[in-house]
């Protein structure tokens, strides 16, 4: 087996507009403090109420006057209990000719602070949602995580000096798992260490656009199918990866 890479997730928490709207933005950290703890990356289900291009430049050379030149997408983003901005930079704008206004939008992006605003500032996803189902599920998510009763009191200084720790939270919790032994210590340390080791898998496989087949994953693993489709399953619900067709899957 391939050794593991070693590099930062933080992974994304699902919440409403409303949530980032309230937060405080930690400018040192580039984040943001929210009832759901610190915030980095973010997954919003939203209607997009505005989309425009706008170009921008970059040099190449800070010894030469050349410079590329760069198209970059910016949307009005509305959940029904706020509005906020989003950024996708340097698209090729053909690959996004469905994502329009008045579309039904899932994004994924970090937390950035504009013009004294929160703002998606970096998208790293978004997809035209097609089953409305899926907003229900969504939706669920949000609101059993605030049933949870897992919330964070939002700091009034957003310095160095606070104590609010980040990632204490889980995102995209299944309503068949228990929460309470979720958050317990009872979870056997081969588990979570099977699950990393098909993360990083996926996540090579992923960097050249084509991402990695079940079965040559269960071949790189020698897990059983049933208990790797459990550990996709898992993954898919905390927003590490995706399916792009029938058991061929992604990271983000």
């Amino acid at each position: 087996m391939s050794a593991a890479r070693t590099y930062e997730y933080t992974p994304p928490i699902r919440c409403w507009i409303k949530h980032l709207l309230e937060g405080r933005y930690n400018a040192p950290k580039n984040s943001l403090y929210t009832i759901f703890g610190t915030l980095k990356r973010v997954r919003i289900v939203a209607t997009i109420t505005n989309r425009e291009e706008f170009m921008s430049k970059r040099s190449t050379d800070i010894d030469t006057p050349t410079e590329e030149v760069s198209t970059n997408l910016r949307f009005e983003l509305d959940d029904g209990t706020g509005i906020i901005s989003a950024v996708k930079w340097d698209v090729d704008i053909e690959n996004y000719g469905d994502i329009n206004k008045g579309v039904l939008v899932d994004v994924l992006g970090r937390i950035g602070f504009f013009g004294e605003k929160v703002q998606i500032n970096n998208i790293t996803f978004i997809k035209k949602i097609k089953n409305p189902n899926y907003v229900l599920l969504r939706e669920a998510d949000v609101i059993k995580k605030i049933k949870s009763g897992d919330l964070h009191d939002i700091p009034e200084d957003t310095g160095s000096g606070s104590e609010l720790e980040e990632d204490t939270f889980f995102d995209d919790i299944p309503s068949e798992i228990d929460v309470e032994k979720l958050f317990s210590e009872t979870k056997s340390p081969k588990v979570g260490k099977d699950k990393e080791e098909i993360f990083t898998i996926i996540y090579e496989y992923s960097q050249d656009g084509n991402g990695i087949s079940l079965e040559e994953l269960q071949q790189r693993t020698n897990i059983s199918e049933n208990k790797l489709r459990t550990y996709i399953n898992d993954l898919v619900m905390e927003s590490r990866i995706y399916p792009t067709e029938e058991n061929i899957y992604q990271s983000y």
